[in-house]
């Protein structure tokens, strides 16, 4: 019987013999995987290394950049600093000098640009900039200089909607703190060499000070210093080489007074230059009369007190309260007049302050019922930045100055000087005489950085306790009196000023 064979999946016989003699062929490198793997690392090293290269020299490509930046995955912005203080109480918060940019706290956080500097091709175009200087420029280059102009451009491009951001050198911030102080080393006096003659005059002698003391008046000529005859000799080298020296040595002083020989020793030491002028009315030679003379509540010129001072800063905090001291304490004044004509405006911690010891600690008109204030306390001012946070400033001094008061100002009364005057007049606690101020109501933060520079712009809105932002607006007078438009105008001797007599009749009238 035939079998038949039913395995359809059987493979054929194959012819062993000729597949042995077959032989595999070698790849043309030997081992492929080695190279393909020696040659990708060399591609990623070359890759990672080219990269930290281009960013190191060149910062981040543009493309990249702007990617992230668009992603919402990174930003490439310039940070300086952080805000801190440059001066003990200045808080982080100064109002500086007159300015023009406008806004208020509802329309602020509308304009802002979520944007910053694209670094990277700043970076980039800097250094080819300074290749083009190091191969080309004739002349040699001052690094330092350079660096500054670049901070003072970047701050510089800021102005068109803030006036006030600058960035400051090392140097320009160390002028700018001494020239809020009023301390100098010297004798306390000023002196002028005069045309012709050429005599060495004073013409100022500080009260308290060691030329004071000593007994040197104004209008006394220099004649001999130790003994040397200064007659002739340039102001210049008088004043550095034998007027000036350490603290605590003197000199033998011969003036000239009414053809009068007169020796005196004179110290050496630190002034303070007076910055508050201050007196009652008979004083600074004001006279008037009141209609109701001979009256318990009548006024003469020796019962009311005046003061002035140009700007909010540490030395004017001082030397205010201690005037104030002297005329309410000692001389009794029955009213005042705080002139603020031309006051630039400072610190806003030294406005508060000097606020703080007009007012009681407990008016409570602009914060009873509101959760964002404290309770209780008198509010003088509050700020606020573009994210709505800021701070606010409340009296707790326990101090009061409870007499009328009549606040002088003018055009030029600017930024703290207006939150002074817009303090008292919320609380009606003085009389505004005088023109519209200027209408500074925002707020300058200085932020320092390590080697001393410094950089400023605006940060921030201040509001005065009823609520009103005065930037661009200004104080409005209770009673408006006018100068004139000429310089001449106001070039006149206070017994003359019309402000500052409708300053006293506006006391007459509190008074009666």
């Amino acid at each position: 019987m035939q079998n038949e064979d039913l395995n359809l999946n059987k493979e054929p016989e194959t012819n062993e013999t000729e597949n042995s003699t077959k032989k595999k062929k070698k790849p043309l490198f030997g081992n492929f995987d080695f190279v393909y793997g020696f040659l990708l690392g060399l591609a990623v090293m070359f890759i990672i290394g080219g990269s930290t290269f281009y960013v190191y020299f060149f910062g981040i490509p543009p493309f990249l950049n702007d990617y992230l930046v668009n992603r919402g995955a990174g930003n490439a912005s310039l940070t300086l600093a952080s805000a801190s203080e440059l001066q003990s109480g200045d808080k982080g918060y100064q109002l500086t000098a007159d300015g023009t940019a406008a806004g208020t706290e509802g329309d602020s956080s509308a304009n802002v640009v979520n944007s910053s500097l694209n670094m990277a091709a700043v970076t980039r175009k800097l250094g080819m900039l300074q290749s083009l200087i190091d191969q080309n420029y004739l002349f040699p280059e001052d690094p330092d200089k350079a660096a500054t102009y670049i901070y003072k451009g970047l701050l510089a491009s800021l102005t068109d909607d803030d006036p006030y951001a600058h960035y400051y050198s090392a140097e320009e911030m160390r002028e700018s703190n001494s020239s809020k102080q009023s301390t100098y080393h010297g004798i306390g006096a000023m002196v002028q060499q005069l045309e012709g003659t050429n005599e060495i005059v004073v013409t100022k002698v500080y009260e308290g000070s060691p030329a004071e003391e000593a007994g040197l008046q104004v209008g006394d000529v220099l004649y001999k210093i130790d003994g040397i005859d200064i007659s002739g000799m340039s102001i210049s080298y008088v004043l550095p080489n034998l007027i000036q020296g350490e603290d605590g040595t003197t000199f033998n002083c011969v003036v000239k007074r009414y053809g009068e020989e007169i020796s005196m020793r004179i110290a050496r030491g630190n002034v303070e230059v007076p910055k508050v002028r201050f007196g009652t009315l008979d004083e600074i030679g004001i006279e008037f009369k009141d209609p109701s003379s001979g009256g318990a509540s009548s006024l003469s010129p020796r019962d009311v007190g005046y003061i002035s001072f140009a700007n909010f800063y540490d030395v004017e905090e001082r030397q205010a309260k201690q005037a104030l001291d002297t005329l309410v304490d000692t001389a009794n004044i029955k009213a005042l007049i705080v002139d603020l004509r031309g006051n630039g405006g400072g610190d806003i911690e030294v406005a508060s302050s000097l606020l703080d010891y007009f007012l009681p600690d407990d008016l409570t008109k602009y914060t009873e019922g509101k959760s964002d204030f404290q309770q209780g306390k008198t509010l003088f001012a509050y700020t606020r930045d573009k994210n709505g946070k800021g701070k606010e400033w409340y009296a707790d001094d326990g101090h009061e100055i409870d007499i009328p008061v009549v606040v002088l100002q003018n055009q030029n009364s600017a930024s703290a000087a207006e939150l002074f005057s817009g303090c008292l007049k919320d609380y009606g606690r003085a009389v505004i005489v005088g023109t519209r101020s200027y209408g500074k109501g925002i707020v300058q933060t200085i932020s320092s950085l390590q080697d001393g520079s410094a950089v400023e712009f605006t940060t921030h809105y201040y509001y005065i306790p009823s609520g009103l932002n005065i930037h661009m607006v200004g104080i409005t007078p209770d009673v408006e009196v006018e100068l004139g438009s000429n310089a001449e105008d106001y070039m006149i001797a206070l017994k003359d000023d019309r402000q500052m007599l409708t300053a006293v009749d506006e006391l007459l009238k509190k008074l009666h």
